[in-house]
Formats: structure tokens, C-alpha cells, sequence
């Protein structure tokens, strides 16, 4: 059997979530099917596979909280006044197709990305693929506007985790609000949804690098019986 468990760019994760939390482990199941992408996704931008696990997680507990369930389900059915640019593909307060504004597994937005105006985000490869693009824009985007030699806002020293938490906040709210809360001297997530983005994504993703961590040490790993229909039992040694 394969080993498709590899280790990401270092990061210091922890986690708050209880080993044995019920939702996160019903996760885990769904995540699985998709590892394999996760993985390809963070070496070609380099980024740690399971903060991507832990952003999935955070904005469709991987596939579970969508409508329907799986990756071409949508989420955010709020609905948006339409003014400015977004005229041009949509007149309606929810999108033109009565899907949702967040789509696929890691949920790209309708209103702000052409990805998600077409049929493409319904791919789980190519919605993971997307994510992890745009989270890693997002981090140069505000590394750029924050550490140029005529930056906007200046931040003396380089942390790159401090870097992935800019980018999973400006993931959520944009770029241009994460650097104007910089810039106020807030922390980065007082722009994001309920004010914990990206604290609460690395949390996420700790969990989940821990616990493939043992999974990854299971009878049911070793002697290869995962199978793809999400019933992945783990084994707490």
C-alpha cells in the first residue's frame, strides 16, 4: 500500500478539539477521499496540507454541511444586494443558478471569483486546487503590503506562521480588510466570520495532523482496508 501520509511544510500546530470529537471524526471520513489531492495541492504551493484539512473543515466540514452534501454542494445562501461589479453575472439578491454563494468543499465564493460563476468548483481537485492558490496569493498579497521597502503597513520581521494566519484571514474577508485591520492595530481576525478565522482553522488543522497521525499507525491503515465509503474507524492508541 501506498504511504500517503507525508509531512508539510513545518508548523507548530495544536488543538483545542477534543481527539474524539463526533463532528471532526465524521470529517476525517470525508476528508480522506481527498488527502491525496490535499497533498498534491500543498507541495505545488507549498504550503502545510493540513492547514488546508483545517479550511475545509471550517468552511464545509468537508462536504457535510453543504447542500446537497459532497463537492458540488454550496453554502452561504445569505442574501447579497447587487450593486457595482457584481451586476454583470448576477440581478438577483442569490446567484442566477438559486445555488448558494460559497461553492464546493472549500467553498470559493461566487460574487468574488470567476472559478465559481462556472461548473469547474464542482471538481474536488480542482476546488482544492483553487484554495490552495488562493490562500497562497492571499499570503504573499499581504506580505507584499505589509513588508515593502513603501509598504502601507510595516511589519519588522518575517514569522511564517504568522503570515499563514494574514492569509487564512484574508481567505475569508479579503485582503484589504485584513491589511486595514493591521494597519489599526487589530488582530487579523476581528474582520473575519465570527471573529476566529484563521485561529480556528489551524486549530482544525492541528486536530486533523494529529489524528492522521494515528491513524496513520492503525491495524485498519497498515493492512490497507480503507475504503472510499467514509467509514474510517480510528483507533486511539
Amino acid at each position: 500500500m501506498v504511504d500517503i501520509f507525508q509531512d508539510g511544510e513545518a508548523m507548530n500546530l495544536t488543538t483545542t478539539y477534543d481527539a474524539k470529537d463526533k463532528s471532526l471524526l465524521a470529517q476525517l471520513g470525508m476528508y480522506m477521499l481527498y488527502h491525496p489531492i490535499v497533498i498534491e495541492a500543498s507541495k505545488e504551493h507549498n504550503l502545510n496540507p493540513w492547514v488546508i484539512a483545517g479550511i475545509g473543515s471550517r468552511e464545509s466540514r468537508w462536504g457535510l454541511a453543504l447542500t446537497p452534501n459532497g463537492p458540488s454542494g454550496t453554502g452561504d445562501f445569505t442574501p447579497r444586494h447587487c450593486v457595482g461589479r457584481v451586476e454583470k453575472f448576477r440581478s438577483d439578491l442569490l446567484p442566477p443558478d438559486g445555488l448558494g454563494y460559497g461553492r464546493g468543499l472549500l467553498q470559493i465564493d461566487f460574487d468574488a471569483h470567476e472559478f465559481a460563476r462556472g461548473n469547474d468548483w464542482k471538481d474536488p481537485g480542482a476546488n482544492i486546487m483553487f484554495a490552495a492558490m488562493l490562500l497562497k496569493e492571499s499570503v504573499l498579497i499581504v506580505k507584499r503590503r505589509c513588508m515593502s521597502a513603501n509598504a502601507s503597513v510595516v511589519i519588522k520581521g518575517y514569522d511564517p506562521d504568522q503570515f499563514i494566519r494574514y492569509g487564512l484571514a484574508a481567505y475569508n474577508a479579503g485582503p484589504l480588510a485584513v491589511i486595514t485591520t493591521i494597519r489599526e492595530g487589530k488582530d487579523c481576525d476581528s474582520c473575519t466570520t465570527g471573529r476566529d478565522y484563521s485561529a480556528d482553522v489551524l486549530n482544525r488543522a492541528g486536530w486533523f495532523e494529529q489524528n492522521l497521525q494515528v491513524l496513520r499507525r492503525t491495524d485498519s491503515y497498515r493492512l490497507g482496508l480503507l475504503n472510499q465509503d467514509s467509514s474510517i474507524q480510528v483507533n486511539y492508541l
